[in-house]
């Protein structure tokens, strides 16, 4: 019995390995993560039960094994995720907005952390316009009233102006000032 067994079981143990390894991300995830957990059943409610004495001790190696497998491929995404936001960090200010999504900017706004780096800002400072962490702007002033305002809105919230080009602050004399030249940006009047 504990042959048949695990000639059913171990095939789909295997197949659920490999699409584990190759078809976890694609399209068809919902159908892929479903078989995974119906081969994971089958092997602990189907197989484990039959085998000799020594099954108990089965639930317990697969678990330090999917331990060990699950910690191992926590701590390399993660170790990948910080190289990302390391290298993130580095980029211009104006290439950072491009590929930050206006739905998650404001969204990680509203939490109060930093778009770019998601590190905790605190927002209600009128003196921030930056964030001290990765120093993307968090708050530029609109073209035509100079409200200070979010810069991620496509619209100034005070006049409905569309918002230029993320342009860093504005100067009294209407000039902006080069967030990359290092000089500190002049409060508008």
């Amino acid at each position: 019995m504990f042959a048949y067994r695990l000639a059913l079981t171990l095939p789909l143990l295997i197949a659920a390995g490999w699409l584990f390894a190759k078809k976890r991300k694609s399209t068809y995830w919902p159908f892929v993560w479903g078989f995974i957990f119906f081969a994971l059943f089958a092997f602990f409610v189907e197989l484990v039960p039959y085998l000799p004495s020594y099954g108990g001790y089965v639930r317990y190696v697969v678990g330090i094994v999917l331990t060990v497998l699950v910690g191992r491929y926590a701590i390399v995404a993660l170790n990948a995720y910080l190289a990302r936001q390391k290298l993130a960090e580095q980029q211009p200010d104006q290439v950072r907005r491009e590929e930050l999504s206006y739905d998650v900017a404001l969204a990680r706004l509203g939490k109060s952390v930093c778009p770019g780096c998601e590190r905790p800002v605190d927002l209600k400072n009128d003196e921030i316009d930056f964030c001290p962490h990765c120093g993307i702007g968090l708050f530029d002033h609109c073209g035509q009233c100079e409200t200070r305002k979010s810069a991620f809105p496509k619209f100034c919230h005070a006049c409905g102006t569309s918002a230029a080009p993320h342009a860093p602050l504005a100067s009294a004399s209407g000039t902006a000032d080069s967030v990359t030249s290092g000089s500190a940006p002049l409060p508008a009047v």
